[in-house]
């Protein structure tokens, strides 16, 4: 009996590591389709849409775009950019069921502290097909930072910081600063229990431009607890489609 128990323990999870797996794959591939979803509404529409609200079930907020309801802690808007599957209510989920997240940043500014390309630092940049066009390629995302860890970042400064990078276990940069125009992610398996000592977790819906991405970590690790899934926009690669698009220059 101890021998059967012993196998049929080991066949449970390994069938529980195979689920989970397969959700994370599937999880994977819907961000990525959210991604072309998006870069594709922009080659048609001359902009990325609003963020979908708590209560605009699935439609950007607002509809038609401007100035977006919430730049940086809404959800992908499924019923807006036609991504399937999705809830009752119109959002977009990732394979446990939970709401996709999307964030967009606002602001365009000069691609670095050198150039001079960009006219002035501009609001609804991306939201609305008149700003995108007017700044053109010449401007760089100002909101959004994707770091590897929440420690010494700096989401008050515009653009935000992953840090100085002077201590151990200070948040180093996955992506440089005026990159990222957008960013598409997954609150993971968990998302539905919460996490209390999960702080990587939390930076990423706390309403501010910095994100976390890094490996998944179990629980009791060191840091915290983290399986949230993420993609991201590069500036380089939206104008580079839209170029080839002829909607830009």
């Amino acid at each position: 009996m101890t021998i059967v128990a012993v196998l049929l323990a080991s066949a449970m999870y390994t069938l529980s590591a195979q689920s989970e797996q397969r959700a994370r794959e599937e999880t994977a591939r819907r961000l990525e389709a959210a991604r072309e979803l998006l870069i594709g509404f922009a080659m048609v529409h001359g902009r990325l849409p609003c963020p979908a609200s708590a209560v605009s079930n699935g439609d950007e907020s607002p509809a038609g775009g401007g100035a977006c309801t919430n730049y940086l802690n809404g959800f992908l808007p499924a019923t807006t950019i036609g991504f399937r599957p999705a809830d009752a209510s119109g959002y977009a989920l990732d394979a446990w069921g939970n709401r996709i997240r999307y964030a967009l940043a606002r602001t365009a500014i000069e691609p670095s502290t050198t150039s001079a390309t960009c006219p002035a630092p501009v609001l609804d940049a991306f939201s609305t097909t008149a700003n995108l066009k007017a700044n053109n390629i010449g401007c760089a995302p100002a909101n959004i930072v994707i770091c590897d860890a929440t420690q010494n970042t700096n989401s008050a400064v515009n653009p935000p910081s992953c840090g100085t990078w002077g201590v151990a276990g200070d948040a180093r940069p996955v992506t440089n600063q005026r990159t990222v125009i957008a960013v598409v992610f997954s609150q993971g398996k968990n998302a539905p229990l919460g996490c209390a000592a999960c702080p990587d977790e939390a930076e990423n819906t706390d309403g501010d431009g910095v994100f976390v991405w890094h490996d998944v970590r179990p629980t009791g690790a060191v840091g915290g607890e983290y399986d949230d899934m993420m993609v991201w926009i590069p500036a380089g690669q939206l104008y580079g489609r839209m170029i080839a698009a002829g909607v830009l220059p």
